[in-house]
């Protein structure tokens, strides 16, 4: 790092400095200790005032007083994995900030004697115990202890000693133990209603099992936090946003009113009793841009506004949601939706919420949509009922942004898309996850009176959708680059663009092989029509996908000849044709016969080809025809 400071340099390490007298007047200086065998001693740098030592903890160098004697300016000073001396700070009175990162001690308490101290961190520090000491360092502003996994005491009233303390950061030290009225040896331990009784604290990480709230104990006002109170704990040295962050476990939620009411992101795991959050916690959460419910098994729905009404801005800057385990939910809103609900969406995710029959709000913001396990529900989006006929022009219902869609094991879903918001729906979506919906007949409600052609979209997988029978002509957008069906019985033609780069099939009809329609082919050269001079000549011409590279075939039963794949263009009968194919994959297709019809080899072209798979098809009786043998020089594995 490169000190940007006047008269500041980096080096990369001690044995580079210059050591004459205009060195001396540097106030800032940056090195990288891995560089160095051990810290030099006698160093004299009388303006110094930002000192930075860092590396990657190959080794750790012990600090001593002598190499900080000559620095009596220093003002800050940041060390990296170094073993740190009792002594090493005796002469530094006027240090206002110290950073000890994953440093190791024998004793710290030396450092209660740098009064002038307003910033301290041990962030990943190997301490086990806080020195008693650090309770003097009345200038003390900003105090972080995240990341110390060793970190066990902090002694009693040590915290409210600091009545200085603004900044309190204590993520990742979940092995605190905290006083209650239940602790045995309270007189050896902090305990959380410190907190209450530092008048300037404004920002909290905290990582927190649920026995340590004491009945009664409320978190201070607090204008940044994040509070972690849970059994499991996030990612040792995970970064901690330090917005404004609740993540509550079970019964905890009590202790965290106070912090409610500016929450931007909440996370609500296992908490019991409550059938809604409005208006049972008697708040509108209007800040709130994150809501994360897991397992919160009386919860009904998010607002209940049957019996009373609720403020127009519950959840309105609300951006993402998700909901798993969620086995009572049955709706988002019961009864009338407040003006804003859900108007800045832009993910949702819904899992493992079996009673859910509601429906989800239309948000023009909506990027990203996850649905699994929602059994009982019958229909996606929800539309508004209209009054008159008059008032359709006027009425929009627009998924403008959406982008990503998954659903799976949603056994009463008949469609995705209503009608009325078809036209504003995939103009922007680019991928389309369906997996094991029964029910569903159509992705887009009433296909066969609408023209849909998706822009954007490069994705379509579709598996175990017994019912459906069209894929409501997106799979022949312009950008589409993988397409995957598997078992999907009644899904007929295909329709495929012919700038299709991945083609799965899996356990598909031969009637569904053979019917694939060819669209978007207007700028391939290979196509052509049958020749006009000559209306005896009904010969197949190829239709070429210029762009495939692979081809799949799994569990096809009924399959007995892959290649021609007739299609219709034009009303002629053309013949599928895969220039650039690399890699054809063929599984459990127990009737396929042959790969390639003898009569139609002049017409195909594998020239790229590089690999061949084919297990568990027993009536094949030869890979190809020798006559194409020629075309297969790029053959590499078979």
């Amino acid at each position: 790092m490169d000190c940007i400071l006047q008269r500041g340099v980096s080096f990369a390490s001690v044995e580079t400095l210059p050591m004459d007298e205009s060195f001396k007047h540097f106030i800032a200086i940056s090195f990288n200790r891995d560089q160095m065998g051990e810290l030099p001693e006698g160093l004299v740098f009388p303006n110094l005032k930002f000192l930075l030592l860092g590396g990657t903890g190959k080794g750790r160098m012990e600090t001593s007083s002598e190499f900080f004697e000559g620095m009596k300016a220093l003002k800050a000073c940041a060390l990296d994995y170094l073993m740190i001396s009792p002594v090493a700070f005796q002469f530094q009175m006027n240090l206002k900030t110290l950073k000890l990162r994953n440093c190791r001690f024998s004793d710290i308490s030396v450092i209660g004697k740098l009064k002038t101290l307003e910033i301290f961190s041990l962030s990943g520090s190997a301490i086990s115990e806080l020195p008693n000491e650090i309770g003097d360092l009345e200038n003390l502003r900003l105090l972080e202890l995240s990341n110390c996994t060793n970190l066990r005491r902090i002694p009693h009233r040590l915290i409210q000693r600091l009545s200085s303390l603004e900044e309190l950061y204590l993520h990742g030290s979940s092995s605190i133990i905290w006083a209650t009225e239940n602790t045995t040896e309270k007189e050896c331990y902090s305990s959380l209603s410190e907190l209450n009784l530092l008048p300037k604290l404004g920002v909290l990480s905290l990582d927190l099992y649920p026995q340590y709230l004491s009945d009664g104990f409320v978190f201070p006002k607090l204008w940044r936090f994040d509070v972690l109170i849970s059994l499991v704990w996030r990612t040792p040295f995970e970064p901690c946003p330090i917005s404004r962050s609740l993540t509550i476990f079970n019964e905890s939620i009590d202790a965290c009113k106070q912090l409610f009411e500016d929450v931007e992101s909440l996370d609500l795991i296992g908490v019991q009793g409550s059938p809604n959050l409005i208006p049972s916690l008697e708040l509108e959460f209007s800040k709130l841009a994150s809501l994360d419910l897991r397992s919160c098994n009386g919860m009904k729905c998010l607002i209940d506004a049957s019996k009373q009404q609720v403020p127009t801005t519950a959840f309105s800057n609300l951006r993402s949601l998700s909901l798993a385990s969620m086995l009572a939910l049955e709706e988002l809103c019961n009864g009338p939706q407040p003006q804003g609900f859900l108007q800045k969406l832009e993910t949702l995710s819904l899992r493992d919420c079996n009673e859910m029959i509601g429906a989800i709000p239309i948000s023009q913001n909506l990027e990203e949509l996850q649905v699994h396990q929602c059994g009982k529900m019958q229909v996606l989006f929800q539309t508004v009922e209209l009054r008159s006929i008059e008032q359709w022009p006027n009425h929009h219902l627009s998924l403008q942004s959406l982008k990503v869609v998954q659903i799976s094991e949603c056994n009463n879903l008949k469609y995705l898309f209503p009608m009325s918001a078809a036209n504003n729906s995939v103009g922007q979506l680019q991928s389309l996850d369906i997996h094991r919906c029964s029910q569903l007949e159509e992705i887009i409600q009433g296909t066969e009176v609408l023209n849909i052609s998706p822009q954007s979209l490069r994705k379509i997988r579709v598996s175990e959708c017994n019912k459906l029978t069209s894929l409501s002509s997106l799979s022949h957008g312009h950008r589409l680059q993988e397409l995957l069906v598997d078992d999907c019985p009644r899904l007929t033609p295909l329709i495929i663009s012919a700038k299709i780069q991945k083609l799965e099939l899996r356990r598909i009809t031969s009637e569904q092989l053979s019917n694939i329609d060819i669209f978007n082919c207007e700028e391939v050269e290979q196509i052509t029509e049958k020749d006009q001079t000559s209306s005896h000549d009904h010969r197949l011409q190829p239709i070429c996908f210029p762009n495939l590279t692979l081809i799949s075939i799994f569990n096809c039963e009924n399959l007995k000849c892959l290649f021609p794949i007739t299609v219709a263009h034009g009303g002629f009968p053309k013949l599928l044709s895969a220039s650039n194919l690399q890699t054809l994959e063929i599984s459990n297709c127990s009737q396929l016969e042959e790969i390639i019809q003898e009569p139609q080899v002049s017409n195909i072209s594998l020239q790229c080809l590089k690999e061949i798979k084919v297990e568990n098809c027993n009536n094949l009786r030869y890979l190809f025809p020798m006559s194409i043998a020629n075309s297969l020089g790029g053959l590499r594995t078979l």
